[in-house]
Formats: structure tokens, sequence, C-alpha cells
């Protein structure tokens, strides 16, 4: 991670934005709430999964936010 000594106001903004972005999906994934982490998403959002690691073949590949449903309810039956 880069180390910054001043940051512009710009960037601090989308910094904090991106922070509780993480934090909302988060929380959402924590409470099982699939709504939740499917409303932080684009209409036209592609969620890729890799569940076998890093340069493996995608597992999943979603396209559309309302094709998380089909993810977000067969990831959280299995914990």
């Amino acid at each position: 991670m880069a180390v910054h000594t001043e940051l512009s106001p710009t960037e601090a903004a989308d910094r904090l934005a991106l922070r509780e972005l993480f934090d909302a999906y988060a929380g959402c994934a924590d409470r099982r709430d699939a709504e939740g982490q499917k409303a932080l998403f684009t209409d036209d959002t592609v969620f890729v999964v890799h569940m076998e690691g890093e340069g493996s073949e995608p597992t999943y590949v979603l396209e559309g936010r309302e094709a998380l449903t089909r993810f977000s309810t067969t990831s959280t039956a299995t914990r």
C-alpha cells in the first residue's frame, strides 16, 4: 500500500466512500442480509467469483444485480 503524506480533499473523500462501502458490504454479510448486499451493486454489475483462488478459472460469473440473488442464497446456505 502506498504511503501518502498529503491527501487532496477529493482523494480523502474517495477513500472514505470506499471504506464506507466495504463496511456496508461486510455488515450485510455478517447479518446475512442478501438484499442489503445486492443494493450496494449497480444494476449492470458483473460479479466474478474465484473459489480456487487467484489465477483460477471463475467458479461463477454473475451478470446484473438480480443474478446476485442466486449466489447469495446458495453461499449463505452453506455457512
